[in-house]
């Protein structure tokens, strides 16, 4: 972003030195997007593919097309348009010197006996139109959250989630004398999946999903409140978990120098109690009415949201909840397959990780990753969460396990299953994906 600025300057310069003898400095320009709306604190100090991915997040889907500026540009993607406010008063203030005639008004220009109105300079750079707005004072900033139809502000609380040393997971709740955080939540589902439902979140100026039960198996909408709240629970927990066990498969790959996908992350999260005020029904997005939420005891229930970063709605699938194809020849999908392998052997054969799917990002380093989400867990006493099959469901998956490459080089157990040496005696492994 630095670069990107210091182009357009040198390029601004060559007609604002025409008419002063200062030049214009980063300090002197203001960035925002079209139409005036403020860009991310910090936003410009990476590069431009991250400031295009922070703003990406919140603005993609805007019905006013922020990112892409004004209509008849019609920009190629991806692209953002930028507009930047020279900060004309400051200029002079700070440098003494009297800026060129053609940023002031006319009316202004004629009580300095000077001809020239004011006008705009343009620049494309990287596919990226900047307009300078010339002003003799900045316009306010508005939000355009605030605008958007369709949306609540709901108030929160967030939970604190940390995992010990030995994978346990712990939730712990603030006090109740917390101040809560007010964010933006969508009135209407953007997605749903078989058991849950998605809505866009604005939540301290970014962009992430709530998510909440509303199927599971008594029929649609048919969840009470506490089902919802604890399903949630076990829902981050199982996040946390998979988040240890990533941990320690991808030190163990390291250990072992065997070669693995170094991309795979899990979805950061958070949990959210809904903050509801007395006499009050919870959010329009939670689907529970008043007299509904007062038939429950307001007191002794959680409206409770699980919170992920908004992120692409392309989604690639590696394993089902009882399917495990070993993607001998894909590198990501078969170090999905050891990783699950992994898990069964770390939790001495206790624990499957199942319904394994990501979705593309990019995290702040500007490095693009392979998000893990949604993932199911069997366990032996089938007591993790919606989709927890027991020991049914890890014996399926001991039954069709394959095992690739990346099980051998880790020193996985292969005893007990049936399948496990399946694609590598047929010859799998002399094609598989290269690193």
């Amino acid at each position: 972003m630095n670069n990107m600025l210091t182009h357009l300057l040198r390029h601004w310069n060559l007609d604002w030195e025409k008419d002063c003898d200062e030049s214009l400095g980063p300090e002197h320009i203001s960035l925002r997007l079209h139409g005036n709306v403020a860009i991310q604190p910090h936003s410009t100090a990476g590069s431009l593919g991250q400031f295009f991915d922070i703003h990406n997040r919140i603005h993609g889907n805007h019905p006013k097309k922020i990112l892409q500026g004004p209509n008849t540009l019609k920009l190629p993607a991806p692209a953002v348009y930028l507009e930047g406010l020279i900060l004309v008063k400051e200029f002079e203030d700070k440098t003494g010197a009297v800026a060129p005639r053609f940023v002031y008004s006319e009316k202004e220009n004629r009580k300095r006996k000077g001809s020239e109105a004011g006008r705009t300079m343009g620049s494309n750079v990287k596919r990226i139109r900047s307009q300078t707005n010339i002003s003799a004072a900045p316009v306010p900033l508005r939000s355009e959250i605030g605008d958007l139809p369709g949306f609540s502000k709901i108030s929160f609380v967030f939970a604190s989630v940390s995992v010990d040393r030995d994978g346990t997971v712990n939730i712990e709740w603030p006090a109740p004398t917390a101040t809560p955080t007010v964010c933006i939540l969508q009135d209407t589902p953007v997605a749903q999946g078989k058991t849950k439902k998605v809505y866009k979140v604005i939540c301290e100026g970014m962009p992430w999903v709530a998510k909440r039960f509303f199927e599971i198996g008594a029929g649609d909408e048919q969840v009470e409140i506490q089902q919802n709240a604890d399903f949630l629970v076990q829902e981050a927990t199982r996040l946390g978990k998979t988040g240890y066990y990533l941990g320690q498969f991808i030190a163990e790959a390291k250990r072992r120098n065997t070669s693995i996908d170094d991309t795979i992350a899990v979805t950061e999260f958070k949990l959210g109690l809904e903050v509801v005020a007395d006499d009050s029904a919870p959010s329009p997005a939670s689907g529970i009415s008043l007299e509904a939420y007062r038939a429950a005891d307001p007191s002794a229930v959680q409206v409770l949201w699980l919170f992920e970063p908004r992120r692409s709605s392309a989604v690639d699938h590696w394993s089902g909840t009882n399917e495990y194809p070993p993607w001998h020849q894909n590198k990501l999908g078969s170090t999905l397959n050891a990783f699950a392998h992994y898990v069964y052997q770390i939790s001495q054969e206790t624990t499957v990780i199942a319904d394994l799917q990501t979705s593309k990002a990019v995290n702040e380093q500007g490095d693009g990753i392979n998000v893990l989400f949604d993932m199911m867990l069997h366990t032996t006493n089938g007591a993790s969460g919606v989709g927890d099959h027991g020991q049914n469901g890890i014996d399926t998956f001991v039954a069709k396990h394959e095992c690739v490459r990346r099980c051998v080089g880790l020193r996985l157990d292969q005893e007990g299953f049936e399948n496990a040496l399946k694609g590598l005696e047929d010859g799998d492994s002399a094609v598989e994906d290269d690193d």
